[in-house]
């Protein structure tokens, strides 16, 4: 009694096409899966620039030179956790200035500070700093932009190429995939 597949000379041209198939749709099935991974860190989940550990997040990926700014950011810290938000000048940007404000943790761990950049220079950067307690705190750097329309998010932009390209390629493979059979 023998085990294993059965000498070649002893198989039907059915089971032998069947595994062809077989074989054939799990390299299909691979390389969309690799094709659908590929789109997702393509259009990216957005991720905070983080620093610190895990405790703070900046959502803010940039700030223009105007009145009002809100730094955004989010923290894993109990709802209602005041936090001390102080923004600086960094490396040549002029004037040299520092500026406080004071936020509070919400129910979804978001929060939120308000600053007057007007005297800043366009593509000069600013430190900010995030501090809850002497052991908790995170210091991130943001740049000053004013050439865009609007400020962005990180949701809506994708690290090399966009999303259509993406479909567009993933669309492009299958077809090669299907001509190929």
């Amino acid at each position: 009694m023998t085990f294993g597949p059965s000498p070649p000379s002893t198989r039907s041209n059915g089971t032998d096409s069947r595994i062809a198939s077989q074989v054939s749709l799990l390299r299909s099935f691979v390389t969309f899966g690799l094709a659908a991974l590929l789109l997702l860190s393509a259009v990216g989940i957005p991720v905070a620039a983080q620093s610190g550990g895990d405790t703070f997040g900046l959502t803010t990926e940039n700030v223009t030179s105007t009145e009002n700014q809100t730094i955004r950011g989010t923290s894993t810290l109990e709802t209602g956790t005041e936090l001390q938000i102080r923004v600086q000048s960094s490396g040549e940007t002029e004037p040299q200035f520092l500026q406080s404000d004071s936020a509070t943790v919400g129910p979804t761990g978001k929060w939120n500070a308000t600053f007057d950049f007007s005297a800043i220079e366009t593509h000069d950067t600013v430190e900010v700093s995030v501090v809850a307690s002497e052991n908790q705190s995170a210091e991130f750097e943001t740049p000053v932009r004013n050439d865009q329309a609007s400020s962005s998010n990180s949701s809506e932009s994708a690290p090399g190429f966009g999303v259509v390209v993406a479909v567009a390629a993933l669309a492009g493979g299958a077809f090669l995939l299907r001509s190929r059979r």
